[in-house]
C-alpha cells in the first residue's frame, strides 16, 4: 500500500529556528496485510506540540525525549480510525490515539499501544 509520509530532513541546530525545509513530504509503502495483535489506522489528526523542536535535534536537552533520526518519519500524538484489525480489544471502525503516532496517512501499529476513544457506531 503507497502512503504518504513526513520526515526529519534536516536539523535546525540547537539555536536554530525549524523552517519548513527541515521536513519533507514523501511516499513510501506498508504492508497490505495486518499481523496478530496488530491494527491499521487512518490518520485523522496529528498533534504539533512545543516538545517536538527539541526532538528535531540529537542533543534533545533532556532525559525522556528521544531525538527523531534523519530521513526517519516523526512522530507525536494521533488519532485515528481503525480501518483493519487482528487485536482482540479493538474492531474496524474504532477511534484510537497514540502519544507515539506516526506522521504518515495509514499506519499499522501494535493495537496494545492503542487506547481506544469510542467507535463510530
Amino acid at each position: 500500500m503507497i502512503i504518504q509520509r513526513v520526515v526529519l530532513n534536516s536539523r535546525p541546530g540547537k539555536n536554530g529556528v525549524p523552517v519548513a525545509e527541515n521536513f519533507r513530504l514523501e511516499q513510501s509503502t506498508i504492508a497490505d496485510t495486518v499481523q496478530a495483535g496488530q491494527v491499521r489506522v487512518k490518520t485523522l489528526y496529528l498533534s504539533v506540540d512545543p516538545y517536538m523542536r527539541c526532538r528535531m535535534n540529537e542533543d534533545t536537552g533532556s532525559d525522556y525525549l528521544q531525538p527523531w533520526q534523519l530521513s526517519e518519519v516523526a512522530d507525536g500524538g494521533g488519532v485515528g480510525v481503525v480501518e483493519e484489525s487482528k487485536h482482540d480489544n479493538l474492531a474496524e471502525g474504532d477511534f484510537v490515539t497514540s502519544f507515539t503516532w506516526p506522521w504518515q496517512t495509514v499506519a499499522i501499529l501494535d493495537g496494545s499501544l492503542l487506547q481506544k476513544l469510542g467507535s463510530r457506531d
